[in-house]
C-alpha cells in the first residue's frame, strides 16, 4: 500500500494510526524485497510475523514459505487481515499482544514430515522493541533467525563494538545468543505516518551455542547489567557496589585476568565479561 491508500483506509474507518501501538506502516515496496532477501525464506519455513498490519508483507511472505503466523494486536487491522487471508491455508491469524503471547504454543509442530524452521519478521513498535527482543532471545533454540525493523539508534546499540557510547548490556545480551547484522537504514519517508527518527533493518541469526562459555548465566548477565548501569564508574567500583565480592577479592580476580581495575564497562568485550563471571562463580 502507498501513503494515499493507507490514508484512505483510516479515513474510511474514521480513525487514525495508533501512536500508542507504534503504527508506522511501510510504504516503500522496495523494502519488502530487502526483507525477503534477508530472511532467506524457503518452503519449509514457518514465519511468525509480529505486527502484520494491513497484510502487505504477509501476502508476499506466504508465497515463499510453508506457513505464516501473523500476529496483530489491533482489532481493526485484524478484521482486515481476516477478510484478506481467511481462505489462505498458509496463513494463520492471531489477534494478540506479542508480549503476552506464549511463544511455545507457536514454536512447535506436532506431526512434522519435515521439521519446520521458525523465522521471525517484524516491523517492531519502537516503544517496546527491547522487551520483544529479550522475549525472542528466550526462544533462541527454537527460532532460526529474525529480520526486524526498529529504531536506528537501537540497531546501532546492538551491533556496536567495545569502546563506544552505543556499546552496552543490550549489545552483549544479544551477541551472547545471536549474530547481528545491520541490513539497511531507512529514512522516515519510507513509512506512513513518518516517524520522527530513522529506522534500521536488522537480522539476528541465532547461534547453536552461546558466543562465550559461562558457568552461571544469571551471574554473567547480572555482572553485565551492573557494570553498565554505572558505566561512567570504574569497573571494580561498580562491582564492589553490586556486592559481587569485596574490594580486595575483586582486585585479585581482575589482576589474575589481566583486566585493569580502572577500566570502564564499555571497554570490555564479551569474552572478558565471561572470564570475569566465571572467576567470580568460583568464589
Amino acid at each position: 500500500m502507498n501513503h494515499q491508500q493507507i490514508r484512505d483506509f483510516f479515513a474510511l474507518n474514521h480513525t487514525r494510526p495508533k501512536k500508542q501501538l507504534g503504527q508506522n506502516f511501510l510504504v516503500n515496496p522496495e523494502i519488502l524485497k530487502i526483507i525477503l532477501e534477508a530472511g532467506e525464506l524457503t518452503n519449509t519455513d514457518t514465519v511468525i510475523e509480529i505486527g502484520a498490519g494491513l497484510g502487505c508483507l504477509t501476502e508476499v511472505v506466504a508465497r515463499h514459505v510453508k506457513s505464516v503466523i501473523a500476529v496483530e494486536v489491533d482489532s481493526l487491522l485484524y478484521k482486515v487481515l481476516e477478510a484478506q487471508f481467511s481462505t489462505n491455508p498458509r496463513v494463520q491469524l492471531l489477534n494478540a499482544d506479542i508480549l503476552k503471547l506464549e511463544l511455545n504454543t507457536l514454536l512447535s509442530d506436532e506431526t512434522p514430515i519435515i521439521a519446520p524452521t521458525f523465522k521471525v519478521l517484524a516491523n517492531l513498535p519502537y516503544s517496546i522493541t527491547t522487551p520483544i527482543l529479550w522475549k525472542l532471545l528466550e526462544h533462541h533454540k527454537q527460532i532460526h533467525s529474525c529480520v526486524l525493523m526498529m529504531q536506528k539508534e537501537v540497531a546501532e546499540r546492538i551491533v556496536a563494538r567495545p569502546g563506544g557510547k552505543d556499546y552496552g548490556a543490550l549489545t552483549i545480551g544479544i551477541t551472547y545468543h545471536a549474530e547481528a547484522e545491520l541490513i539497511a537504514t531507512l529514512s522516515p519517508e519510507n513509512f506512513y505516518p513518518a516517524p520522527k527518527v530513522d529506522s534500521a533493518l536488522l537480522k539476528l541469526t541465532m547461534r547453536e551455542e552461546p558466543k562465550v562459555a559461562v558457568e552461571n548465566e544469571a551471574l554473567f548477565f547480572s555482572i553485565v547489567r551492573t557494570a553498565f548501569r554505572t558505566r561512567r564508574k570504574m569497573l571494580k567500583n561498580s562491582l564492589v557496589r553490586g556486592r559481587f565480592a569485596s574490594n580486595e577479592v575483586l582486585g585479585t580476580v581482575l589482576e589474575e585476568l589481566g583486566i585493569a581495575p580502572q577500566r570502564r564497562a564499555e571497554t570490555l568485550d564479551i569474552a572478558e565479561f565471561a572470564a570475569l563471571a566465571n572467576a567470580l562463580a568460583q568464589l
